[in-house]
């Protein structure tokens, strides 16, 4: 199985087992190990080399958390996390693999990065790691850096693999639906865009790329419509030899998109996070597949419920064209919702797609997965395209929007 630059991604929930059950039933994740102690609980996940960590804290709400990984998102949450009315599902945490932990830590704490953990050494029988964990400047965001190379356990030290899962890569990736983590979307305050690309590219070495031909380099993407006012930027690794992370400019390194509300133009989905959120954080989470079609279906019959793209998606001028031009179905592509665009991306293209001269991507957002319009999955196909197709865009997001609307008219019903 093919690594990523990301190790995992951390939820911090209030209730753990139905998560987990939700990632293991609906979207088939395998469990790969768990860990309990008197404060918490853990789940660790994997589709592919996508790996999920579900963190259940079971302390009491006075009692120092002082756990060998674990941060509390409410610690490091910019103003904290609810706690006047309890926790708020989240997810929090992108664990970063690095070359050289300690050399990367000391750059980041030169360039006034809040180290919240220091780097430290663990062990097991499979070997050790160095594990340190910094603040984001996003809301309650922190990154785990984590040196493995010489570590060949299923997770970490002190967690237990389930149903001796360990070194049974090739049988878990063979029953995936999801290949790796595509992108990562985080939701920020209006006019906050600029600073975080300014923070990643100072302290991790990440660059700003377009995400299609339609984008401004200045003011980025930029959706202004009559329901929908939002802006996208986009970032990446790149010399990662010099930065010290992993696998850079992989096919499957991982892609970080900020999304930020348009002023003065009204409530959208980037204000509904922020609010029910109560602060900027991680939005979706881009899971990648090799066959999105089978992905969608089998995701639905599971009881996975999706926000379905309007229906004049497919009906747009020159859209019947399109798809039938990169030799997909329409008609199987509408039953499932499932938007493809082929102008994604003008640059380089990788793979088969690059032989056959075809570049395409196909996306579909889910429904918000906790009780609140916070974090929600998208299922991706690339085929030979790195960006974003600009007509997806519009109409993903519009998806979304259509979504909250429905649930604020309920609830004022």
């Amino acid at each position: 199985m093919e690594d990523s630059c990301v190790h995992h991604i951390e939820f911090s929930v209030r209730d753990g087992e139905n998560l987990q059950r939700t990632l293991l039933h609906q979207y088939k994740f395998s469990l790969a190990a768990t860990r309990v102690n008197s404060r918490l609980k853990q789940w660790v996940l994997k589709s592919g080399s996508a790996t999920c960590l579900l963190t259940q804290q079971i302390s009491s709400e006075n009692e120092q958390v002082q756990d060998q990984y674990f941060v509390e998102a409410g610690e490091v949450f910019d103003g904290a996390i609810n706690k006047s009315s309890g926790q708020i599902d989240s997810v929090f945490n992108v664990a970063l693999k690095v070359k050289n932990i300690a050399s990367c830590v000391e750059k980041l704490s030169r360039s006034g990065v809040k180290i919240l953990r220091p780097v430290k050494k663990y062990n097991d029988k499979y070997g050790e790691i160095s594990l340190a964990v910094v603040k984001s400047c996003i809301g309650n965001v922190v990154h785990t850096l984590i040196q493995d190379e010489n570590y060949s356990g299923v997770f970490l030290p002190g967690f237990n693999p389930v149903d001796n899962v360990h070194n049974n890569d090739l049988q878990l990736a063979q029953s995936s639906l999801v290949t790796h983590f595509d992108h990562v979307t985080f939701a920020c305050d209006c006019g906050d865009s600029d600073r975080i690309l300014e923070w990643y590219s100072k302290c991790f070495g990440m660059k700003r790329f377009m995400m299609n031909s339609d984008e401004d380099e200045a003011k980025g993407f930029v959706i202004d419509t009559e329901d929908i006012g939002l802006r996208l930027k986009a970032f990446e690794y790149w010399k990662c030899a010099e930065t010290g992370l992993s696998l850079g400019n992989h096919p499957k390194s991982i892609k970080f998109v900020v999304a930020e509300a348009l002023a003065n133009q009204g409530p959208n989905q980037v204000d509904t996070f922020l609010h029910d959120h109560e602060g900027a954080g991680i939005q979706h989470v881009g899971l990648h597949t090799e066959d999105i079609i089978q992905t969608v279906s089998r995701l639905s019959d599971n009881g996975v419920q999706f926000a379905e793209p309007p229906y004049t998606y497919y009906t747009e001028v020159g859209k019947y064209e399109e798809i039938c031009d990169i030799g997909q179905n329409v008609e199987i592509l509408r039953k499932n919702g499932i938007l493809v665009d082929a102008e994604a991306d003008p640059g380089e293209t990788t793979g088969d797609a690059q032989s056959q001269n075809l570049r395409y991507l196909m996306q579909k957002f889910t429904k918000p997965l906790f009780d609140r319009n916070t974090f929600f999955l998208e299922v991706i196909q690339r085929v030979g395209a790195r960006g974003f197709g600009s007509g997806n865009i519009t109409a993903l997001w519009r998806s979304v929007q259509a979504y909250i609307n429905s649930q604020e008219k309920q609830a004022d019903s």
